[in-house]
């Protein structure tokens, strides 16, 4: 986790023992230090980019590289997608994912529930086409829910929790949970394609809508992380892989080996039609195992 600022700025909401608000690379943070885990979360997107069970190495990828501040899109952690996913379902939406990752979110409340903290924060209340929350839980286990209301109009909501987990070598792990699903391949034009019946290896640029909705293992050297989605219809998985990586300005160009994004999303033909008023959640779980 890195280091924070004593410049904090002052909360708005009461904070509970091992729970501050305090400036982390430059911009608003909520930084938890109890004995069950440390983590930082941006108001910026309500980004959390780092969580760390006791005893354990991160969870997320964070890019050295990444830009931080109002309207900047963080990479690594877990970016919140929506209302659309990728350039939208029709390719014309101007900003990639979707607005929710670019606007600050306001702490709502912070508070400590047994050996967790469970943190909610809302987007501004200014906002016309949706109103939304997230819920963080983040203790031995890390738990992230974003529920999504639909303004005056209906809403065709597509989104994602981009999770970057970190591990040793993207070429080295195994991906159990998405066996015989069929998918759709970005790297060629969304053609149609079915995976193979073993566990999902990484050979080169990844970029896979997996039409798969349960739980997802990734098996790492030393350790395997368990992801269990909710409310999901379609399963990512994105790694640049190291022609694309070296094309973006926010990543290293001998970093990708270091992460891989499995995501749980609503999205392409899976997205979800909702009435006025009408909400919906998409959330994931996630444990670390030896």
């Amino acid at each position: 986790m890195s280091p924070a600022s004593t410049d904090a700025p002052t909360p708005s909401t009461p904070q509970p023992d091992g729970v501050r608000l305090e400036q982390v690379h430059g911009s608003d943070a909520i930084v938890v230090r109890t004995p069950a885990a440390e983590a930082v979360l941006h108001l910026d997107g309500a980004h959390l980019t780092s969580w760390i069970p006791a005893g354990e190495d991160d969870l997320l990828w964070l890019s050295p590289d990444s830009h931080f501040g109002r309207g900047a899109a963080i990479r690594g952690g877990i970016p919140l997608i929506g209302p659309w996913f990728g350039p939208g379902r029709d390719g014309d939406r101007p900003t990639k994912h979707g607005w929710l990752r670019n606007v600050p979110w306001d702490l709502v409340s912070a508070a400590l529930e047994g050996d967790d903290v469970v943190l909610e924060l809302s987007t501004p209340e200014e906002t016309d086409e949706l109103t939304a929350k997230a819920v963080f839980r983040l203790g031995a286990g890390l738990s992230v829910d974003l529920t999504v209301i639909a303004g005056e109009e209906p809403l065709e909501l597509e989104a994602a929790l981009h999770t970057y987990l970190s591990v040793s070598d993207v070429r080295s792990i195994e991906i159990a949970g998405l066996e015989n699903a069929e998918y759709l391949d970005n790297t060629r034009g969304l053609a149609a394609d079915v995976l193979g019946d073993e566990p999902l290896q990484l050979t080169g640029s990844t970029d896979r809508i997996v039409d798969a909705a349960g739980e997802v293992t990734v098996s790492d050297r030393t350790r395997r992380i368990v992801s269990i989605p909710r409310g999901t219809t379609k399963t990512v998985v994105w790694n640049p892989w190291d022609e694309l990586a070296r094309g973006m300005d926010d990543v290293p160009d001998d970093a990708w080996p270091q992460f891989v994004c499995v995501e749980p999303a609503v999205a392409k033909d899976r997205f979800i039609a909702l009435a006025p008023e009408e909400s919906y959640t998409l959330g994931v779980s996630y444990r670390i195992e030896h």
